[in-house]
């Protein structure tokens, strides 16, 4: 029967905000699914940007992984080649996490409409830019940066592209200049954040609160 289906699966919740968590545990609990208090004793992790910052812990899970929050997380989830996965925005409705947890479960990915283009367009071309960003490297080269950071204002826009999951050839479309000129801004971001990658200077960025999510 489809609730035995269901509440063999476990599903554990790593997000930060007690209160997102417990909104999520609910709906996961009225669809039929059991939530679970390790991760190691999960069929699907739901994550939330929080977990950015420690992509290298999920390399070796077994299961899917369902995460809430950034774009950036459509080409981390890519990359890390996990069973199955969903990345879904901050503000995904009960349905919409449940339908990606099992989508996850099943080995299948699920990701907006918008953010599946990009990914296919990417993975066409694989010479832009969101493969080679290097998303699962998010380790920082001065973790005691603080604040003081100043982004220009074409910086800033870049930063807005790149979280958003687009490559450099469509950020560069997108504004109007060469590819060269969004890799120069890009590591210029990536020497004023202290990052080495794409995820990590957006995650940085959250941090600071130079970009919202």
């Amino acid at each position: 029967m489809l609730s035995d289906l269901l509440s063999d699966l476990h599903i554990f919740i790593g997000v930060r905000s007690p209160a997102a968590a417990a909104g999520v545990r609910a709906f996961l609990l009225e669809a039929g699914l059991t939530v679970v208090k390790s991760a190691d004793e999960a069929d699907v992790l739901l994550l939330d940007d929080s977990a950015l910052s420690d992509l290298g812990t999920l390399r070796d899970f077994v299961g899917g992984v369902v995460a809430l929050g950034s774009p950036v997380w459509v080409g981390a989830l890519a990359d890390l080649a996990l069973s199955g996965w969903a990345a879904l925005p901050p503000d995904a409705g009960p349905l919409e996490v449940v339908a990606g947890v099992l989508a996850a479960a099943a080995g299948l990915a699920a990701l907006p409409n918008e953010q599946a283009e990009l990914l296919q367009l990417d993975t066409e071309h694989p010479d832009a830019e969101l493969s080679d960003t290097a998303f699962a490297d998010t380790s920082f080269s001065d973790p005691d940066l603080l604040g003081n950071v100043h982004l220009t204002p074409r910086e800033h826009e870049v930063l807005e592209l790149l979280a958003a999951g687009l490559s450099n050839k469509r950020a560069a479309k997108q504004l109007g200049v060469s590819e060269h000129t969004i890799k120069f801004h890009a590591q210029a971001l990536y020497s004023k954040l202290g990052v080495q990658s794409r995820a990590a200077a957006v995650t940085r960025s959250v941090q600071l609160g130079l970009l919202s999510v």
